[in-house]
């Protein structure tokens, strides 16, 4: 039918089962543009093809799909804004106990990890922090809800698909070489679970590979803000223009326990 995708179609293009989308119609959180009554055969517009998206992203994060059904429109259109905000609060509360047991480690770590020489700029601590891997896609835009969202949309359901288990922080990393900054959005990743494999995640401090990197661990020296200061880092940092030839900044959002300890939303970091 001509400007129609078939369900079957539909299955292929999103690598989703015929069944699941039948299901997905039955609860009404995707349901076809047109049904032909006669033979029951569903179809669907190239347009609704990102709401299965959001429903991949549903399931990665543990969201009941029965509750989709109230991040729609009367059209039936997701709500990204709506839905990225409860799936990170809810993120955050499946890792709070994860980065409780972090936080002692890391305390243990820094006060083992001494630094006399290491000048820090006011308003900034020192700080160890553990290896991490991040799941990154290129990002020319700043701050900007409408176009950072579908980014951290984007990195969830490309982790789903990497067979990795996407979470919260989420937040920016620049990348500057010869003074010029490469942005990226990023979100933490690790194996699912019963994936096969050797467990390990490639990746390296200076190269993305299939957008994956590790985040080595090491002692930072970090400065925390209520809004976004990454385009100032430089100045926060009191970085002279050797040191900002070729370093990386990484700005995380916080958790929820120390949004509330702290009063601020973002940390900006860098390795020293």
């Amino acid at each position: 039918m001509k400007g129609y995708l078939s369900i079957g179609k539909v299955a292929k293009l999103k690598n989703v089962s015929i069944k699941s989308l039948r299901y997905y119609d039955e609860i009404g959180i995707f349901k076809p543009a047109l049904t032909d009554h006669t033979t029951g055969y569903r179809y669907y517009k190239e347009d609704q093809l990102y709401i299965l998206d959001a429903i991949s992203l549903c399931i990665e994060l543990g969201i009941p799909l029965k509750n989709m059904a109230g991040y729609c429109d009367r059209n039936g259109k997701p709500d990204l804004q709506k839905l990225l905000g409860d799936a990170k609060s809810l993120a955050e509360q499946k890792i709070r106990s994860m980065y409780r047991s972090l936080e002692t480690l890391q305390n243990t770590m820094n006060t083992l990890d001494h630094h006399p020489n290491i000048s820090v700029p006011g308003g900034c601590h020192l700080k160890t922090l553990l290896s991490r891997t991040v799941l990154t896609i290129p990002f020319d835009e700043y701050t900007d809800a409408s176009h950072y969202n579908p980014k951290l949309l984007s990195l969830f359901v490309t982790a789903q698909k990497q067979g990795l288990a996407a979470s919260y922080p989420s937040g920016l990393i620049y990348d500057y070489h010869k003074g010029k900054a490469e942005k990226y959005v990023f979100i933490h990743v690790a194996p699912l679970a019963g994936v096969e494999g050797d467990g390990q995640i490639p990746g390296n401090w200076g190269k993305h590979i299939g957008g994956l990197r590790t985040l080595p661990s090491g002692s930072y020296i970090c400065s925390q803000h209520t809004a976004h200061a990454i385009e100032n880092a430089p100045d926060i940092f009191q970085l002279d223009k050797g040191i900002l030839k070729n370093c990386t900044i990484i700005e995380t959002d916080l958790l929820k326990d120390e949004k509330e300890r702290t009063g601020m939303n973002y940390e900006m970091q860098i390795l020293i």
